[in-house]
């Protein structure tokens, strides 16, 4: 059946796309590598290694269970992995979107897991109260998003592609995070803007040190609403050093808001303690008297350079007729809610908290495993025209559409498999290879 397989239209299609993964690796290495990933494809649910392998991987090739968990516990090149992936991401950009801003969105995400044998298991603090409490027991991971400009139809949208998951052990979530930017923007030295969308997490430390780093990396980040801002000095021509800043300003009386839909706005170009250079922030609120609701957003791009980046795309930003250009920054942090959706996918349709290894290694391989077949089910229609017609659909819908045609194709070839045995015309085993079974617009 292993030779017979092969011959399947589908199959060769989707080696075809992952074929840059597996040229990273060995030889042996490389096969089994694709075998998880069309395993993970194929399989509406990926339980256990143990449970792919007896539903799926048994059946296609005579490599072992164990080659599988030995794989899976071997240090993987995943920040090549991730490169290949942010590499098939901006293939996508047309020439008409190339004046359009990439963005990378960053975040870590919460897995619970039960029993302490999982290595880098603890407690942490669950600021969501997912479970009826603020502790949540299992694992942290941080993840980081690329989201590029796209047609699809007649019209441009923002696909969000994971880029690569790490697991957080003893390291802090910034330099990890610090990390992944670095490796990220290797790839992407030549766009010419590149903005990095995070919570209040994030904004500080490392990360801050890594995107003033890069000329072309820019950073849209929600932050602490008791973050010192000010406003510009004043020279009053006496004698001493010039100060640097003016005096500091409050969010709640310095500001003149605006009611912009059900939120009152404000904004205004300060400077701050984070950042050398100006910056805009923008103070959001649905109640002017509720200290507690007030947000805080900061943009080292202003709303001039964004509104002149999006020129002509502007609904990109708002599908108000009454967008406000100053807000412009504000209207682009919203794709930050991208990754989280993200987040909701892997978790209820892909597997992801469903892993049963131990190791760090293996958790963070099949993590990465699982997080590139999701990209592919979102590359695939805008990079194979033969997928074309799903270009439209949600990512579990292309799972199960090419799932559906992996399994029909290997149901196919042991049924070839079984008339070769009797002996049967060949035929009749190439009837089916030899069909255009391959059309997904049916």
């Amino acid at each position: 059946m292993e030779t017979l397989y092969q011959k399947s239209k589908i199959i060769s299609r989707v080696k075809k796309y992952f074929l840059p993964y597996i040229e990273l690796m060995t030889k042996p290495s490389g096969k089994k590598l694709f075998m998880l990933l069309l395993g993970v494809m194929a399989m509406q649910t990926v339980t256990s290694i143990q449970h792919i392998y007896k539903w799926f991987l048994a059946g296609l090739s005579k490599i072992s269970q164990n080659s599988y968990y030995y794989l899976l516990n071997t240090e993987m090149k995943l920040d090549r992995f991730a490169a290949v992936t942010i590499q098939k991401a901006i293939s996508l950009i047309d020439e008409k979107c190339k004046r359009l801003p990439v963005l990378l969105l960053l975040d870590d995400t919460m897995q619970e897991k039960y029993g302490t044998k999982f290595e880098c298991y603890s407690t942490m603090f669950d600021h969501a109260y997912h479970n009826g409490s603020s502790y949540l027991k299992g694992h942290c991971f941080v993840a980081l998003t690329i989201c590029v400009p796209v047609f699809i139809g007649n019209a441009v949208h923002y696909m969000n592609i994971p880029v690569r998951f790490r697991l957080r052990k003893e390291e802090s979530k910034l330099k990890i995070a610090s990390e992944m930017i670095v490796d990220a923007m290797k790839v992407l030295k030549d766009i010419p803007t590149v903005i990095l969308l995070c919570d209040s997490w994030y904004p500080k430390g490392e990360v801050l040190e890594t995107v003033e780093s890069y000329e072309n990396l820019k950073l849209i980040a929600n932050v602490r609403v008791d973050t010192s801002i000010y406003d510009f000095p004043v020279h009053t021509g006496k004698r001493g050093r010039p100060p640097k800043k003016g005096r500091k300003l409050s969010i709640y009386t310095d500001f003149t808001f605006t009611l912009v839909g059900d939120y009152f706005t404000a904004a205004r170009t300060v400077l701050t303690n984070l950042f050398e250079q100006i910056i805009y922030v923008t103070v959001t609120t649905p109640k002017l008297d509720n200290h507690d609701s007030y947000r805080l957003f900061v943009s080292t791009v202003s709303p001039e350079k964004l509104n002149a980046l999006f020129s002509g795309y502007e609904n990109l930003l708002s599908d108000s007729e009454n967008r406000q250009a100053w807000l412009a920054p504000l209207y682009l942090y919203r794709f930050r809610w991208n990754i989280e959706v993200m987040f909701y996918e892997l978790k209820n349709f892909w597997s992801f908290g469903n892993y049963m290894l131990r190791s760090k290694i293996g958790i963070e391989n099949l993590i990465n495993i699982i997080s590139i077949s999701y990209a592919s089910a979102k590359i695939l229609p805008l990079a194979d025209s033969a997928f074309a017609p799903l270009a439209n659909s949600s990512p579990q819908v292309i799972k199960y559409a090419i799932g559906d045609r992996i399994r029909n194709d290997l149901f196919f070839a042991d049924f070839v498999a079984k008339l070769e045995n009797n002996v049967i015309s060949s035929q009749l085993c190439d009837l089916f290879y030899n069909s255009d079974f391959f059309d997904f617009s049916s």
